[in-house]
């Protein structure tokens, strides 16, 4: 059995809600699988600001129970809010929505598209993609609407919203499969899928089942350079003081 902790980094209950629902159909029976927000934050993350801000939360959140022996992480924003300073925290490996979502749609189609909710997530994903390695392959496209609209009253017309950016890049951009970029979308895979008839990648459910095998596998983050432990000292601000964790 494997300990896995999904850590929303922004503070809607409500996606959080949707993401432990998604894991819990998805995951192997055997594994134990946390959901979790920080205590603080960002409402919802759109952008490098409020991404900075959550990086905070998130960090907190594995301080507290790393030492718990979590056997590895999933970051549940596409931004992959965190997720490098989280490798350099905890030896258990760390994935993040859009790095999963990217490595399976490389392996589903030979150019896909991410759909993200609003337009200032654009530039931030492509950086990111790029990060990956993954760009010449890849269009970013921007649904035209809030994170929060896929919550409550607005979830029909923000379906409808990424349905049509959806379908525009399979129409224009050669795009072959699909690809969720936000965590709240993580319960409309499989509908999106079945209206248009490709590939629909959720990071969510593709970064359990990363996280998931590196974990059956007994890995971890290596220690040697790039994720090293952080150095020796106090770190100060107003979400008090405190040291960087020994690893276990």
């Amino acid at each position: 059995m494997s300990k896995i902790a999904i850590i929303n980094p922004n503070m809607s209950a409500g996606f959080t809600n949707k993401i432990r629902e998604q894991a819990r159909k998805i995951a192997f029976p055997h594994n134990q699988i946390l959901a979790l927000n920080p205590r603080f934050g960002p409402d919802s993350i759109e952008g490098y600001y409020d991404e900075a801000f959550a990086s905070v939360g998130l960090l907190s959140v594995i301080r507290e129970i790393d030492p718990t022996g979590i056997d590895g992480y999933v970051v549940a924003c596409f931004d992959d809010t965190g997720v490098d300073a989280a490798r350099c925290l905890t030896a258990a490996p760390v994935m993040g929505l859009c790095e999963g979502a990217v490595r399976f749609a490389q392996a589903l189609a030979g150019r896909y598209a991410i759909v993200t909710p609003m337009a200032v997530s654009v530039r931030p994903l492509e950086h990111l993609v790029r990060k990956y390695g993954a760009d010449r392959d890849c269009v970013v496209r921007a649904a035209g609407v809030r994170t929060l609209d896929f919550e409550g009253s607005q979830a029909e017309i923000a379906y409808t919203a990424l349905h049509d950016a959806a379908r525009k890049s399979l129409q224009s951009d050669g795009a072959e499969a699909i690809v969720l970029g936000c965590a709240g979308m993580t319960d409309i895979a499989d509908r999106l899928k079945n209206d248009l008839g490709v590939p629909v990648i959720d990071g969510v459910q593709a970064a359990i089942k990363m996280i998931e095998g590196m974990a059956a596998l007994k890995l971890s983050t290596s220690k040697h350079s790039t994720y090293g432990q952080p150095p020796a000292k106090s770190y100060h601000g107003m979400f008090g003081e405190f040291a960087p964790l020994p690893l276990i």
